[in-house]
């Protein structure tokens, strides 16, 4: 009886595993959230000041992010990115501590600093449990120590204890220099980051079953990969093939002609580096060329196989965060509204939704809990807003993930973006600025003639005309995301606001967004399964 029992409970528990594992297709519809581990929460016993600058560790805690889901929850996000979990090297170095979690020591080992590996698996559990996914960081090129040229692996360094395990060094001097890419060393006499010798099949087969056996211990969803362009593309597609999982790397370039070839030929889907710095100039001041930004739409569509599969951000731990130069918030609005409105997996950085300000690395690694995770902010319920819509065209749209956007300039100061049954207008004309009309065509919308639309910022509600064309009005430089009625789910379900025809109402709240319940469904319809067989034992 025990044995046959529980012969039929472990396919279901494989089963109630992998359906929460995210691949190619799923993943288009995630929302991620990204979180530095030791900046997020912190357990309330903690109260010594945290000062990002200083570089040290400040206490947050695997426990800490579960004990706050329902906030980022909240915003829509379905996903979380987290720190790598392995452990780093200890003390302080001229750089400070390894708080962030990308100074490999050991990748054997745990970085107990945030926790102990069973609260990781309890936070993995807790995102299942709500339909949430986990994306943990990983770090493949290299590890980190306190010594350049003379440095010596030992045992402290687990796999790779041995000279052979490395590229002998030299630091990158010269980033069109491919070969000097790969096998030099990053970092500094500070911190420096030895290059592992990944053409090394000792290395490689490591690697391959690491990461296999990382996303099994602790049931995740997808991997994030740093640094992804210092190894050799060859090394890619077995890791790929040994995660099992979606994969999202950084290839920190702006040359799509560098960057396609790390999904096309590599396996691994870039962060799309080569829209963010367009995206930011465009937005950065009321001047900014918005042209660059949509002729390179154009150009990731011929240089990547799959544009949809791109991470699309943008504010992350290795850029300034855009508001840290940029204080007029339509600027901001629009600029964080595009990577939730094009093509793309949408990428949100911790702290964004607190208008923090921080520049450049340490300064944009600031303590969450100083916020006091509000979730009345506006930028908290313009990030819900984006959620919703995004999650409403996709349930409107079986196509709305996977087909590619068309990104046109109706003026210097604005675009529009066709992503059918979802229709944007973005403008950097500010805060300031007068208000513009501008016109959507039927023709990019798919709009018939007197369609009810909704704004899922403002939540009014326009209709177009009896030819299915619209005429927007952009007030005070905010953005537009509009989607028909009868497709918006749970966009503005909170709000009453409408009007119809002009496009010249004031906006309302925020609407609040509901998460797929099917993930929920499941795992109560496999509790009730494994209960009963439970009760049998």
């Amino acid at each position: 009886m025990i044995s046959s029992a529980l012969l039929t409970l472990l396919p279901l528990l494989a089963t109630f595993q992998s359906a929460f594992a995210l691949d190619d297709t799923s993943a288009r519809s995630a929302s991620v959230y990204q979180i530095i581990t030791d900046r997020f929460a912190r357990p309330s016993s903690v109260s010594s000041t945290c000062n990002a600058s200083d570089r040290k560790y400040c206490g947050g805690t695997y426990a800490s992010i579960t004990e706050k889901l329902d906030y980022i929850a909240g915003m829509g996000f379905d996903t979380i990115w987290i720190s790598p979990i392995v452990e780093n090297i200890g003390g302080t170095t001229g750089l400070g501590e390894a708080y962030h979690g990308y100074w490999t020591l050991d990748p054997d080992g745990f970085n107990s600093n945030f926790g102990t590996a069973d609260e990781l698996k309890a936070l993995s559990s807790a995102l299942h449990a709500k339909g949430m996914h986990l994306m943990i960081d990983v770090v493949i090129n290299h590890v980190a120590a306190t010594s350049g040229s003379t440095f010596q692996p030992d045992s402290a360094y687990g796999p790779f204890s041995q000279s052979s395990d490395y590229h002998p060094f030299c630091w990158i001097q010269d980033y069109n220099n491919q070969t000097n890419v790969e096998d030099c060393w990053l970092g500094d006499d500070q911190v420096a980051l030895p290059d592992l010798n990944t053409e090394s099949s000792t290395v490689s087969d490591y690697w391959n079953n690491w990461v296999k056996t990382l996303v099994s211990n602790y049931t995740l969803d997808a991997v994030r990969i740093d640094t992804v362009k210092h190894v050799p593309k060859t090394f890619w597609p077995n890791f790929v093939n040994s995660a099992g999982v979606f994969t999202q790397g950084e290839v920190l370039n702006g040359d799509p002609v560098y960057v396609g070839p790390y999904q096309n030929d590599a396996k691994v889907n870039p962060f799309n580096y080569p829209a963010y710095y367009p995206l930011v100039r465009g937005f950065n001041q009321t001047s900014g060329d918005l042209s660059e930004l949509v002729t390179m739409t154009q150009t990731i569509k011929s240089d990547f196989n799959d544009p949809t599969l791109l991470g699309s951000f943008l504010n992350n731990h290795d850029n300034p965060r855009f508001e840290s130069t940029v204080t007029d918030t339509s600027l901001i609005k629009n600029a964080h509204a595009y990577p939730f409105v094009t093509d793309g997996i949408p990428y949100g950085y911790y702290g964004s939704e607190a208008g923090f300000t921080g520049g450049a690395d340490p300064d944009n690694r600031e303590p969450l809990w100083t916020s006091n995770y509000d979730t009345s902010s506006d930028m908290y319920k313009f990030f819900a807003s984006l959620n919703a819509a995004r999650k409403a065209a996709g349930n409107a749209s079986d196509s709305f993930y996977s087909s590619q956007m068309n990104v046109t300039s109706p003026s210097s100061s604005s675009i529009l973006i066709a992503k059918q049954p979802l229709i944007s207008i973005l403008s950097n004309s500010g805060s300031s600025a007068s208000d513009a009309t501008v016109n959507v065509q039927a023709s990019a919308s798919g709009w018939s003639a007197n369609t009810q639309v909704i704004d899922a910022i403002s939540c009014e509600t326009l209709t177009t005309d009896g030819s299915g064309n619209l005429a927007v009005t952009v007030k005070t430089g905010l953005p537009r995301v509009l989607i028909a009625n009868s497709q918006k789910g749970q966009v503005c379900s909170g709000s009453s606001n409408s009007s119809s025809g002009s496009g010249n109402s004031s906006g309302g709240s925020s609407g609040a967004v509901k998460l797929d319940v099917r993930a929920g469904w499941m795992i109560g319809a496999i509790g009730t399964i494994v209960g009963g067989l439970l009760m049998a034992l």
